[in-house]
């Protein structure tokens, strides 16, 4: 039984990536970047410091990676209030159903608490939703489960009675990690991003009420967390696909012995 609707922030509560790719975008080309829209893709939904780490490494900025999250940061916040982002389609409905049907919402971003707190204000989310976490509060960002299960704990509710919605590849796989119901919202504004590995896909927030309706009726959530080797595999493929955007699988020509000199902890 749902106990608990955890909402990834951006791409599920608002269309905001295409704001903050333009934010992004826009820094990296005051620094002279080229085909700066396609080096960002892998990090949606992912924490910014990865991202910016890669970013500096692949075109040679000299500002460091403190400074860079610190101004994209500022863009965000400080632009968020003209930019006509609205809640999501089937949002409030869904915030209303949640409320009606007792089940606790929260809220798990990648991205930084100030921003987490101009969209709550700018989409008048605060009545609406009980806990947040945000990626500046945990050492490991999404693909890893660390958010999702701070979201969790502050709830003070089991992880397999929370269910996830995510829009983005690396969120899915944090969700499913963390051994609790993934919803992937399959948003066409997200850039592309594969949520076919969530334990089902939506492509509107309005298709939701009716998969927890149904999931209220089973004692324990269908949850197809993925076991240690498969959380392997996969957070190796997303690395690969950073590396190599335009190559869906690891070429057969890479041998075993390179595959191993891939150190991954958990």
């Amino acid at each position: 039984m749902i106990s608990a609707v955890i909402f990834d922030m951006d791409g599920v509560l608002l269309d905001s990536e295409p704001f903050h790719d333009q934010t992004t975008t826009s820094i990296l080309e005051s620094y002279g970047a080229k085909g700066a829209y396609e080096a960002i893709r892998p990090f949606v939904g992912r924490n910014p410091r990865d991202m910016w780490t890669a970013m500096k490494a692949k075109y040679d900025i000299p500002a460091s990676v403190d400074d860079l999250i610190e101004l994209q940061w500022k863009k965000n916040v400080a632009g968020i209030k003209d930019s006509g982002l609205e809640r999501s389609e089937g949002l409030t409905e869904l915030l209303d159903f949640c409320h009606e049907k007792g089940i606790r919402i929260a809220v798990a971003s990648s991205s930084r608490q100030d921003f987490v707190e101009a969209v709550f204000d700018h989409l008048n989310l605060w009545p609406h939703v009980e806990v947040f976490a945000s990626g500046s509060e945990v050492e490991n960002g999404k693909p890893m489960p660390d958010i999702y299960l701070l979201a969790a704990t502050r709830l003070d509710i089991d992880p397999e009675r929370c269910l996830v919605i995510e829009d983005s590849t690396a969120g899915v796989q944090a969700g499913r990690m963390a051994g609790m119901y993934t919803i992937g919202y399959d948003n066409p504004t997200s850039g592309g991003q594969n949520v076919e590995a969530a334990d089902v896909v939506v492509k509107s927030l309005k298709e939701i009420p009716k998969i927890i309706s149904q999931l209220s009726e089973v004692k324990v959530l269908p949850v197809t967390s993925p076991t240690r080797k498969m959380a392997v595999v996969s957070l190796a493929q997303i690395i690969w696909n950073e590396h190599f955007p335009k190559t869906r699988v690891c070429p057969p020509s890479i041998r075993r012995s390179q595959m191993t000199t891939i150190s991954i902890s958990f």
